[in-house]
């Protein structure tokens, strides 16, 4: 049976190498490690993330943080302090993602990394905010998230990446589009949302998709997307629906190029879809994590990083780059952190309103926090970076020149 594109939780297996820790007490890599570990009065950070929320369920996310504060805790954490991580799973629930932004400011966490709060957006924001504490590297997925004041973030995040899929097809000669999205309400707003940006781009949308939860014959969906000529597919649909639709591409032999956000997939989910992921192109405001070391030589840390934690779901292959959003965001906190006298939430939030060009280890552009420029309708963007990809078969390939949404 074909696996599921939705988040997998699976047992971590013992490596070689961990066998062969077993039996020798610890490597000479391992005990420099220990000797550098952070062991001062803990920092106490949050997350605020749906896990056990099936169709939206950012684990990966989860655990990625998880495994880049382990690994900056190894190497001293904060001038000797640990970061403590408060996590809590909102399940995709509105009123769960209030009690856990509750329980952010009851623990006094100093700060969020890497949220995902799609449920509550500006209301979450504005409870944080009113306590004082900044959001670094949330994944912004509602307008409220980029016009929230305590809300700062390297990355375009979710839907501004949908945005990126009209370039990569429009940059492959694709200018009559499909927009294929849940049949949902909120998800109705996406063409207006879109229009005029995909106007701007020479481009039109030619039909409007709209894939309705528990359908049983996805061919349907992807002939109405052949329709009116359209030569394109801005997919903005859930992992678990992409798989259903890639077996309808494979079982009509459709000709439809389909752009998606690369961070739906992992190397393994696209080796499994056959001709329809080496057909379609990705974009994403992250390299993948199969890319090439020689072209991000940056990702050689993150991966040491994620391998450390001895996860099987934080292999390579098993990654989906929602990962290098949390690490990336650890990366920034414990920048501005290490500068401060007094790591409180306010003074955090100062750093990240005077930080500049902190270093994203070549993943992403050096980020200056308050470096905001709108983006159309979006507000507060400081970085509109993104990059295309392919699949060739085997892995996803991240060309090294990225793009700007912000570009004519």
């Amino acid at each position: 049976m074909k696996r599921t594109l939705s988040n997998r939780l699976v047992p971590a297996i013992a490596s070689l190498a961990a066998a062969g820790l077993l039996v020798s007490g610890c490597s000479s890599s391992d005990a420099e490690s220990n000797e550098s570990a952070a062991t001062g009065e803990p920092i106490k950070v949050g997350q605020i993330i749906p896990i056990e929320a099936p169709g939206i369920s950012v684990v990966s996310q989860a655990k990625g943080l998880t495994a880049s504060i382990d690994a900056y805790n190894s190497r001293g954490g904060v001038n000797g302090r640990p970061l403590e991580l408060i996590q809590c799973d909102s399940v995709g629930d509105p009123n769960k993602e209030l009690d856990c932004a509750d329980k952010m400011i009851a623990e006094g966490v100093v700060a969020t990394l890497a949220d995902f709060t799609p449920a509550s957006p500006q209301a979450v924001s504005e409870k944080l905010a009113t306590a004082g504490i900044p959001r670094i590297g949330m994944n912004p997925m509602n307008i409220a998230d980029f016009t929230a004041t305590n809300v700062y973030t390297p990355f375009a995040g979710s839907l501004l990446t949908l945005f990126g899929t009209v370039d990569t097809l429009v940059a492959d000669g694709k200018t009559k589009l499909t927009l294929m999205r849940p049949d949902l309400p909120v998800a109705a707003m996406l063409n207006q949302f879109l229009g005029p940006y995909v106007t701007s781009r020479g481009a039109q949308i030619v039909n409007e998709v709209a894939v309705g939860a528990g359908a049983t014959d996805y061919t349907q969906f992807v002939a109405a997307a052949e329709r009116n000529d359209a030569q394109g597919v801005m997919m903005a649909l859930t992992a678990t629906e992409s798989n259903q639709i890639a077996e309808a591409f494979n079982q009509l032999g459709s000709k439809l190029s389909f752009a998606l956000a690369a961070t739906g997939f992992t190397q393994t989910d696209l080796q499994n879809l056959g001709n329809f992921a080496t057909s379609s192109v990705y974009t994403s405001p992250v390299p993948a994590p199969s890319s090439s070391t020689e072209d991000f030589p940056g990702l050689e840390e993150f991966l040491a990083d994620m391998e450390a934690s001895g996860d099987s779901d934080l292999e390579r292959s098993e990654m989906n780059g929602n990962e290098i959003f949390s690490w990336l965001s650890v990366r920034a906190f414990g920048e501005v952190a290490q500068g401060l006298d007094t790591v409180s939430a306010n003074a955090v939030a100062q750093g990240f309103l005077n930080a500049k060009d902190l270093d994203m280890a070549g993943l992403v552009p050096a980020w200056t926090p308050n470096a905001f420029e709108p983006v159309g309708i979006f507000q507060r963007v400081s970085n509109s970076m993104m990059y295309r990809q392919t699949f060739d078969g085997d892995v996803v390939v991240t060309d090294p020149s990225q793009y700007d949404l912000r570009a004519k």
